[in-house]
């Protein structure tokens, strides 16, 4: 038996769609634990290249159950969109199963999000997509949200509905936006349950009977701890939590069921949307980074913040998340970077120091940096440890140390087989 859960170490946009995309070739269920549309995992395989934002990365297993668990909220205009897009590819779908206490994200959710966000001050921006996930999360913690189970129940989505709108239009009104109706949310809502009334279940029973039936069971998160609502840089936060232990209360299963935590890191940094980003190049440097990694984002296009390895923040990471092992992605990018940098320590108001400060103090930080040779030739081509150029190796010994964890995986290229699977 083995419950895995694969988790984002740094900012987001690591790449763990590409490892859930290669560990569940041999996964039973896989599972969706928290967030939304709001960010996507890129997965290229032999089907083609996909950017997903709600459907779990195993799906293109067609053995593997996958589930969208309690902790996410969905939008199914979205969902519905990804499955058209991977239909093309002769993916049917058919082993995806939404939670029905999972939260569903309205029009008004996307409104309310785009018109709070630009009502900010300068500089205090989050950087949200403006999907809705924010807006649709408060509402859960209010305990005002609609779950997918209402929609199976019209008359119960209908008394929820009306108890709900008068409230999200006064703050449409507050910002000038259109009101919205009962019966438009009715009708949406029953366009949703046409389509997907069938695959909205209690996925509890299939995650227990997995578990007791000693099955392959991976967890799939969505950004990094860095922008976890309690651990992250607040408030340039997601709404939900993306660590380990959002884990165990979005997928719904007991802390001692996992039996490996894989924190995904790129060996390099980058980062989407506002806050403190220590490390960040805004220079030659920091462009050739994003040229080479194609550092956009997969769900808006917008250009990633680059930097160098932050080592301060992964050993955080690990910490918090209790990594079994890493998988470090991207190795690739810097076959052709003759010196790297790695960040060990911040200097913070005159001091040294190895601790992660608060948002407000990584605002002031400055990276103390320790350079290592570049190996400049390419890495692409290794399938093993051994294969790997001696000062490639290094440098991925020195991220091990860094962070705190053994290395389990390290990522050469964006396809399956460019994989380097060092804990077998």
């Amino acid at each position: 038996m083995s419950v895995r859960a694969i988790v984002g170490a740094q900012w987001g946009d690591e790449g763990k769609g590409r490892i859930v995309d290669y560990l569940a070739q041999k996964a039973e269920v896989v599972i969706r634990y928290q967030g939304g549309d709001n960010a996507g995992h890129t997965v290229i395989n032999d089907k083609g290249k996909f950017a997903l934002h709600m459907i779990p990365s195993g799906i293109f297993n067609p053995a593997t159950t996958c589930l969208v668990g309690a902790g996410t909220v969905v939008n199914f205009d979205t969902m519905e969109q990804e499955l058209a897009s991977i239909a093309k590819a002769g993916v049917t779908g058919e082993n995806l199963f939404i939670d029905w206490r999972a939260h569903l994200i309205l029009p008004f959710h996307c409104l309310l999000d785009g018109a709070e966000e630009a009502s900010k001050k300068s500089g205090w921006a989050v950087g949200t997509t403006k999907r809705g996930v924010g807006p649709c999360y408060a509402d859960k913690a209010a305990r005002v949200g609609i779950r997918a189970a209402d929609i199976l129940d019209p008359e119960r989505l209908k008394v929820r509905l009306e108890m709900l709108l008068p409230q999200k239009n006064e703050q449409l009104r507050h910002y000038n936006l259109p009101e919205v109706t009962v019966e438009e949310l009715m009708n949406k809502c029953a366009t949703w349950r046409d389509k997907f009334g069938s695959k909205i279940i209690d996925t509890l029973p299939i995650l227990r009977d997995a578990v007791k039936g000693g099955k392959e069971v991976l967890l799939e998160g969505q950004l990094g701890i860095m922008r976890d609502l309690d651990w992250g840089i607040y408030p340039y936060t997601t709404s939900s939590n993306p660590t380990a232990g959002g884990a165990c209360s979005g997928a719904g299963l007991s802390p001692r069921y996992i039996d490996s935590i894989v924190g995904v890191v790129k060996a390099y940094s980058t980062s989407v949307g506002g806050g403190p980003f220590p490390t960040e190049l805004e220079d030659e440097v920091g462009e050739k980074l994003r040229s080479i990694g194609g550092e956009f984002g997969a769900t808006t296009g917008r250009p990633r913040r680059c930097g160098w390895f932050d080592g301060v923040a992964a050993a955080f990471s690990c910490w918090i998340n209790g990594f079994t092992s890493i998988a470090i992605t991207k190795l690739d990018v810097l076959d052709e970077f003759e010196t790297i940098k790695i960040c060990v320590a911040y200097e913070l108001d005159g001091e040294i120091t190895t601790n992660l400060p608060d948002t407000a103090g990584q605002e002031r930080v400055r990276p103390i940096y320790e350079e290592m040779e570049g190996w400049m030739e390419s890495t692409k081509e290794a399938r093993t440890w051994e294969e790997l150029p001696p000062k490639a190796q290094a440098y991925v010994k020195r991220l091990e140390e860094l962070t705190g964890a053994p290395i389990g995986f390290v990522s050469v290229g964006p396809e399956r087989e460019q994989i380097i699977i060092m804990e077998e």
